[in-house]
């Protein structure tokens, strides 16, 4: 069963990854982490005089921890992915607001409102003008699309 699963998870998000159009700006900060525990479950798991069964649940269980460096989320054709195993995302014709804002560091933190309630902040690294001749062209018409610039936030004393 964790053979199955292990395969389907590797599937899934290799087909997931190739479906994000604008990816969302990763921190690596805990690769090292998940490099760790996949070396310790995988140290645990031959060190001792287990069988053949236990030593391929090990190798399948640090395949599943090695999954978590293949989180991609972003925006897809038609959604917006906000965690790696969702399979449907937010709907870009349910988005009503887009507020963007470009910091310094040239990264683009994005805010969304849908169904009246804001959702997460977001920060891509991507050009602004392209990321927002895609949002102009994917999101439904009548969707207000801000952009927030140094200046303003200078103004609302933020």
């Amino acid at each position: 069963m964790l053979g199955i699963f292990t395969i389907i998870l590797y599937v899934f998000l290799l087909l997931a990854r190739k479906d994000i159009v604008v990816p969302i700006f990763k921190r690596r900060k805990l690769a090292p982490f998940y490099l760790f525990l996949t070396g310790l479950i995988l140290f645990v798991g031959f060190s001792g005089e287990l069988d053949l069964n236990s030593r391929v649940q090990s190798i399948l269980a640090a395949l599943v921890m090695l999954s978590f460096l293949l989180d991609k989320r972003g925006f897809t054709e038609d959604s917006l992915v906000l965690f790696s195993l969702d399979n449907r995302g937010v709907p870009l014709s349910e988005i009503e607001r887009v507020v963007l804002f470009q910091e310094d560091s040239g990264l683009i933190k994005l805010n969304y409102f849908r169904k009246n309630r804001r959702g997460p902040i977001l920060t891509f690294d991507y050009p602004l003008t392209e990321f927002v001749v895609f949002l102009s062209t994917h999101l439904s018409e009548g969707t207000k699309l801000e952009i927030l610039t140094k200046d303003d936030q200078d103004k609302n004393g933020r």
